[in-house]
């Protein structure tokens, strides 16, 4: 499967409906109108944009590292969540149940997409372990959030404890890019080996030193 092409797909539906978004909120303005059917196409076409988004970060993830089951998984949730919201957005199906199952699945789609996104560049292997913390930290923080809507939890210590948590994922969300930086850093004053190809796995360097090849497939 070329995750490539369906990273793309969702790319340009991202735009396809963002852009439908716009023009419909401009002739509501025009018009001076916000009726009860120019609100639902607004929610759902801003519901679709978001989806995209998410589903796009999943399926980057698929195209540049070898571990599918978190990229699939994200991109099911950004589906499933959409098609939840939409449905309530039309049909009004309502009630307690219906709703604490739409946020969980909102929730779990913005973790994998967050966390998956995070997991895109490529660090040193004594700092990886940040990617693996902060995707721990992002599950930490959906499951909270999720217990709280579900459980309906009043206690101040969860809140302050839920908030701590939320800061330490901004820090890490932060610390990752930089970290990308500091190692391209490092990596521009390393010495470059030019190799010239002489059969399908052998190649030489310019003293004549000859090496085996093999492509490594990028591990999670």
């Amino acid at each position: 499967m070329d995750y490539s092409e369906i990273k793309s797909l969702f790319l340009k539906s991202f735009i396809g409906f963002l852009i439908l978004t716009a023009v419909i909120a401009i002739l509501t303005v025009v018009s001076g109108e916000v009726g009860d059917v120019q609100a639902r196409i607004l929610g759902t076409t801003f519901t679709i944009s978001i989806a995209s988004i998410c589903a796009m970060s999943c399926a980057a993830f698929l195209e540049k590292r070898n571990f599918k089951p978190a990229g699939i998984s994200g991109m099911v949730f950004s589906l499933l969540s959409a098609i939840l919201i939409i449905t309530e957005i039309w049909a009004e199906i309502g009630g307690d149940l219906y709703f604490d199952i739409t946020i969980a699945a909102v929730v779990f789609a913005f973790s994998f997409a967050h966390s998956l996104l995070l997991y895109l560049p490529v660090l040193a292997d004594d700092k990886r372990w940040v990617q693996h913390t902060t995707a721990v930290t992002i599950t930490i923080l959906g499951v909270q959030i999720i217990a709280g809507i579900w459980f309906e939890i009043d206690n101040q210590l969860y809140f302050r404890t839920m908030t701590v948590v939320a800061i330490l994922v901004g820090l890490e969300t932060l610390v990752i890019p930089i970290l990308m930086k500091l190692n391209d850093r490092v990596s521009d004053e390393k010495e470059i080996l030019t190799l010239e190809k002489i059969d399908e796995n052998t190649y030489q360097d310019a003293s004549g030193n000859k090496y085996d090849v093999q492509k490594k497939t990028n591990e999670f």
